[in-house]
């Protein structure tokens, strides 16, 4: 076969190798985008940041601050996606944290995820079951252990 003949070849088994990782990134990357719409459907169905605001204005009197973060979407800071030390570079989720002044500074942070394993859910880094009944138990609980009531 002569040189050009096999450039030829090359170039085609390239252009079929170089399709066939195009289509699979597109296929990867809609899953990712259908786990996304997920996980944002089940945050709005716990309703994380409504719970949170009720928590403040109830037992903080609103003295308290809430962030939502999505690891997706850029920070209005940076325009980076949010990615934490402890959080897998690849890791979906969802925070919202309410911090409040109280002899120090205290928090209540909930994360809504997508593992290796899963959908999951935690409160100040407690599994919980992703339903809202856990949530708001374990909300309360949090809350308690915050302030060692």
């Amino acid at each position: 076969m002569a040189w050009r003949d096999t450039l030829l070849q090359i170039r085609e088994e390239l252009a079929d190798l170089r399709a066939k990782r195009r289509t699979q990134v597109e296929a990867d990357q809609a899953e990712i985008d259908r786990q996304r719409e997920e996980l944002t459907q089940l945050a709005g169905t716990l309703g994380i940041t409504q719970l949170l605001e009720e928590m403040n204005a109830t037992l903080l009197d609103g003295k308290g601050s809430i962030e939502r973060m999505v690891s997706w979407e850029p920070d209005d800071e940076d325009e980076e996606p949010m990615l934490d030390d402890d959080v897998e570079e690849e890791a979906d989720v969802i925070t919202g944290i309410l911090t409040w002044e109280e002899g120090g500074e205290l928090e209540l942070a909930v994360d809504l995820g997508i593992s290796d394993e899963g959908t999951y859910l935690q409160v100040n880094g407690i599994d919980i079951r992703p339903e809202r009944e856990a949530l708001e138990q374990a909300l309360v609980e949090g809350f308690r252990d915050e302030l060692n009531l």
